[in-house]
């Protein structure tokens, strides 16, 4: 087969342009710093990167997800502690009131004092996570209780996906721990005590007592649920940040550039790209002379 200067001609324009395409490509890998950045570049490894990166995506919202619901799950617990707190209060309050020595006019001031601390529960009852308000269930966007205690909330669990298939508690149940769902209504609790106080009404005010007593136990349990449920999607969150990292890493395996090899093959790329120059212009010349 006889080989024409059109042939060769050919063949060295065709290395340059290899060599121009070789460098660039490392030129950009330097530049991003990825090994691969467009299907061209690698085909199986490019579709392992969007697999991947997708598989992060999806784990990076469950994490925010639960990182969110936590949050709010460790504020329903500390603002339950409260709650059971104030409740202690009242009932120091009946026991103390439920002896007869104290006067009239000293239940009526201790009356004044128990209204404070209904309306104090409510707010508490009240209290806004992120999320929206804490003790509301599904109907978290509206005050889930009035300044009387009436609950227009629901008693709904909420989930967040942790893993695939595998969904856990995301809000505590107001409706279990300040109503007559849970056993006792903590508000009625409240205000019958301190109608009692007010009417110097010792047998209510003793009567009291153990209602306050339940509400409170009531309030505790609800704590611990809330507790509970916070600690466990707490464990998930760290599990899945230590998932993410070992994700990152992996997608970074292969789509990251290794810098110093990358360096080392952009040198000899532009050489061998200087050298093709050198050949391709000492072909042409020849091929000038040839022709004149």
């Amino acid at each position: 087969m006889r080989i024409t200067e059109t042939m060769t001609l050919n063949t060295v324009l065709q290395s340059e342009s290899v060599a121009a395409q070789r460098m660039n490509q490392l030129s950009n890998e330097a530049s991003s710093g990825l090994a691969v950045s467009q299907p061209s570049d690698d085909p199986a490894a490019y579709a392992s990167i969007v697999t991947r990166t997708a598989q992060i995506s999806t784990v990076e919202g469950r994490s925010e997800a639960v990182k969110v619901a936590a949050g709010d799950l460790n504020l329903a617990e500390s603002t339950l502690d409260q709650a059971g707190t104030l409740m202690s209060e009242a009932s120091q309050v009946a026991i103390e009131a439920s002896n007869g020595t104290m006067t009239a006019s000293d239940r009526a001031n201790a009356a004044t004092q128990v209204n404070s601390i209904l309306q104090q529960m409510v707010g508490l009852a009240n209290t806004k996570g992120s999320s929206g308000y804490l003790f509301g269930g599904t109907k978290n966007n509206t005050p889930p209780f009035d300044s009387s205690g009436n609950f227009s909330g629901n008693d709904t669990v909420t989930q967040v996906e942790v893993a695939d298939g595998v969904l856990a508690v995301s809000n505590a149940n107001g409706a279990t721990a300040f109503t007559a769902e849970g056993g006792t209504n903590v508000f009625s609790a409240l205000q019958g005590l301190a109608t009692a106080l007010t009417s110097n009404d010792l047998t209510g005010i003793q009567s009291s007592v153990q209602t306050l007593s339940s509400a409170q136990t009531q309030l505790i349990s609800a704590r611990v649920d809330a507790g509970e449920s916070a600690a466990r999607l707490t464990s998930a969150g760290d599990a899945m940040t230590s998932a993410l990292t070992q994700m990152q890493i992996s997608l970074g395996d292969v789509q990251d550039a290794d810098s110093a090899t990358t360096f080392s093959n952009l040198t000899a790329s532009q050489n061998a790209y200087q050298q093709a120059l050198q050949v391709n212009k000492q072909v042409l010349s020849m091929a000038l002379s040839v022709s004149n």
